[in-house]
């Protein structure tokens, strides 16, 4: 098959919003780089998923790389924007445990796993992509540390224990470490964990 967009491409993109083609194959290549693989995955299939021909693809991403590496952005995105929306600094320290499981809950950890699993597989066997997967996970720290500080900073009264950096630190090794484990630990919900770990710390001492 040709890479270049078809007539039929053409005129699908006339009919669809170009943001909502965009979204679509995104959505598509999560799923199939977790089903199948980032490496076996075939472009055609993305473009199956998603509704269109291969030539929708390489209309919206340069390359598979390309779209490997914007699949890989809008998980971080999807991630961050559920912690912003539901970390606020005015919650309870009572409600915050429960917050951090609502976070959790609106992802499904299993296809997380699957993803940056790919995703770190896929950047070791690409070397020139491991950057991009590095500030990937970077992004995702700092704003896990972004809400840590925004919350704690609003409840001076709670003592962490220890460095801010380090909490924030320790959840996402706890997460990550469980994510890669979960199929010889089953039945653990990472975010349970997690949520498990923040009510630990903030408990009054």
């Amino acid at each position: 098959m040709s890479d270049a967009a078809s007539p039929d491409d053409r005129q699908t993109s006339s009919r669809t919003p170009r943001a909502e083609v965009r979204e679509r194959l995104l959505t598509a290549g999560a799923e199939v780089f977790a089903e199948q693989g980032v490496h076996e995955a075939r472009l055609d299939d993305v473009a199956a998923r998603a509704g269109f021909s291969k030539g929708a693809v390489y209309s919206n991403f340069s390359s598979k790389e390309d779209l490997v590496a914007q699949v890989m952005q809008r998980a971080t995105n999807l991630v961050l924007g559920s912690l912003d929306e539901l970390v606020r600094e005015d919650i309870a320290a009572a409600d915050i445990g429960d917050i951090v499981r609502a976070a959790f809950g609106r992802h499904d950890q299993s296809a997380q796993f699957a993803l940056l699993s790919e995703f770190r597989g896929f950047a070791i066997r690409r070397p020139e992509l491991m950057p991009e997967f590095v500030r990937q996970r970077r992004v995702l720290q700092d704003g896990v540390h972004r809400l840590v500080l925004l919350w704690f900073g609003a409840h001076p009264e709670i003592d962490p224990g220890m460095p801010l950096d380090v909490f924030s630190t320790a959840l996402i090794g706890a997460n990550v470490g469980i994510v890669f484990d979960s199929p010889a630990l089953d039945g653990v919900n990472p975010g349970e964990v997690v949520a498990t770990l923040v009510e630990a710390v903030i408990r009054p001492r």
